[in-house]
C-alpha cells in the first residue's frame, strides 16, 4: 500500500470512529431522555422506554428519534448531512485503498472531503454534547422539584 493509500485508510477510520462517537452519544441521549420522562409520568402513565431499545439502534433511525426529542433545528439539520456520508464511509470508503492500482482520483477526491467531513463530523460531536449537557442540567433540575 502506498503512502496516499495508508494515510486515505488511516483518515477513513478515524473518520468511522467518530461517527461510532456520534452514535453513542445519541443512545446516551436518547436513554437519558427515556430517563427523564419516566421520572415525570411514572405516577400517570406506563412509560416502559430505556436506552436498551436503542442500543442497536442505526445512525439513521438515531437521527429519526433524536430529532423528536430535540428542537435544536440546526443540529439536526447538520447531524442529517452527515447520514449520507456516513453510509459511504462506512460500505465503501475502504475499498479504495485493496489492491496494488486504486483509482488515484478518487483517493484524491474523497481524502480532501475526508478533511472538510471531519471538521464537521467533529464540530457537530461538540455541538451534540452540549446538548447533552443541557438536557442533564434540566433534567437534575426536574428531578430536584418533583
Amino acid at each position: 500500500m502506498n503512502q496516499q493509500q495508508e494515510h486515505y485508510r488511516q483518515r477513513t477510520v478515524a473518520l468511522l470512529t467518530n461517527y461510532q462517537l456520534l452514535e453513542l452519544t445519541l443512545k446516551m441521549y436518547i436513554g437519558t431522555s427515556y430517563d427523564y420522562i419516566q421520572m415525570l409520568v411514572a405516577d400517570h402513565i406506563h412509560f416502559d422506554f430505556s436506552i436498551k431499545d436503542v442500543e442497536s439502534y442505526p445512525l439513521e433511525r438515531l437521527l429519526n428519534v433524536f430529532g423528536k426529542m430535540n428542537d435544536n433545528t440546526d443540529l439536526k439539520k447538520r447531524l442529517n448531512k452527515l447520514r449520507n456520508e456516513r453510509n459511504y464511509i462506512a460500505h465503501e470508503a475502504l475499498i479504495v485503498t485493496i489492491g496494488n492500482n486504486p483509482n488515484m482520483d478518487t483517493l484524491h477526491k474523497k481524502a480532501e472531503d475526508f478533511f472538510y467531513l471531519e471538521d464537521e463530523l467533529m464540530e457537530c460531536l461538540k455541538l451534540l454534547t452540549d446538548e447533552f449537557a443541557k438536557l442533564k442540567m434540566k433534567g437534575e433540575f426536574s428531578r430536584l422539584n418533583t
